[in-house]
């Protein structure tokens, strides 16, 4: 469910710097194809302007109609280096394993682009990484970008070009039979278009594979670095809107979803807590109807479980309630959203 803070929606220039290259690999100015200032203002404070989503939209459809091709997210992603996602990249470089990569980009990612969250679960033989929007109405573009790169970037961490995954989206299968090719090159297992959720499925045993440039001592300085440079882009109190939602859906199946429960909980008045929310641009009833949507779509993976039993998991009284919110934050009611995930 997407939400409204001032950081979301834009993008580091470090990561725009990368689009930038990959005109100048071709032999062609990227000032013939962006505006010159924008051109220059990515070079020069590329650690410290983030790109409005506009200006972020704006280039990667320019670049596309420039080429004159409609893949150009997914080539783009093949091309980006660790260097071009900033801290992030060599945060990444520096884990353990690509499971604790991609616990970390889970956390971090915000400090590359603003406009989605990464979540990771872990589920049987197999582990998700899925595309979470935190705006309204993403970007088909960014989405391919973001997905296609977290492909890309294991295969570089763990040095295994032959690493594959499957695909889901949620938009339209490209007309393009070469677009098709291009997402089917990317990711090298099934790729499904229409579904209920942006996500990739991967093998459980690539999260036991080391990164080659792993070094535990580096990871700890860069994490501590990545953790100050959250916390300014996403205000001091981040911590504790996260300590919140997590309590709230511990309690969503007991039914103890109300201001006060919250409130006692925190051990705070209950006015207290409404303007903490409000001066973090939220209202209590937005946070727990996001809790209770993410909550929601998990439960709707099992298809063992009834819809009533998730309305009641969720806290609602009964599953018509369930059902009204659920057409009110997807568009679409729990049953059609769950066919689309088979």
């Amino acid at each position: 469910m997407p939400i409204e803070r001032s950081y979301l929606g834009s993008a580091s220039p470090s990561y725009a710097l990368a689009v930038l290259e990959y005109f100048e690999q071709r032999s062609i100015n990227p000032e013939d194809v962006f505006d010159p200032a924008r051109v220059h203002d990515i070079r020069q404070g590329a650690d410290t302007q983030r790109l409005s989503i506009l200006q972020w939209q704006g280039m990667l459809q320019q670049a596309a109609k420039y080429l004159g091709d409609p893949a150009f997210p997914l080539k783009l992603a093949e091309t980006i280096k660790m260097r071009h996602l900033g801290m992030l990249g060599f945060l990444l470089m520096s884990c353990d394993t690509l499971g604790a990569a991609a616990a970390t980009l889970q956390r971090y990612e915000q400090l590359l682009d603003s406009v989605n969250e990464a979540e990771f679960q872990a589920e049987g033989e197999h582990c998700t990484l899925t595309w979470r929007p935190l705006i309204e109405n993403p970007p088909v573009d960014f989405i391919m970008l973001s997905m296609s790169l977290w492909a890309h970037q294991a295969r570089k961490l763990a040095e295994r070009p032959d690493l594959v995954c499957d695909a889901c989206f949620t938009f339209a299968e490209p007309d393009s039979a070469a677009v098709r090719a291009c997402f089917e090159a990317t990711f090298g297992g099934r790729v499904q278009f229409n579904k209920g959720v942006n996500q990739l499925r991967i093998p459980m045993a690539y999260l036991s594979l080391p990164v080659a440039q792993r070094d535990r001592h580096v990871h700890a300085s860069l994490r501590q670095q990545a953790e100050t440079d959250l916390v300014k882009l996403l205000g001091q109190d981040h911590g504790f809107m996260a300590h919140l939602e997590t309590l709230l859906a511990e309690r969503l199946p007991m039914g103890e979803v109300t201001l006060q429960h919250l409130a006692t909980e925190l051990q705070l008045a209950p006015r207290t807590l409404q303007t903490r929310l409000e001066q973090h641009g939220e209202t209590y009833r937005e946070v727990l109807d996001r809790v209770r949507y993410r909550q929601a779509e998990r439960l709707l993976r099992n298809p063992r479980m009834t819809l009533a039993h998730v309305a009641d998991l969720l806290g609602f009284s009964d599953q018509s309630g369930f059902q009204h919110a659920f057409k009110r934050w997807a568009g679409v009611s729990p049953g059609d959203y769950r066919r689309r995930l088979t």
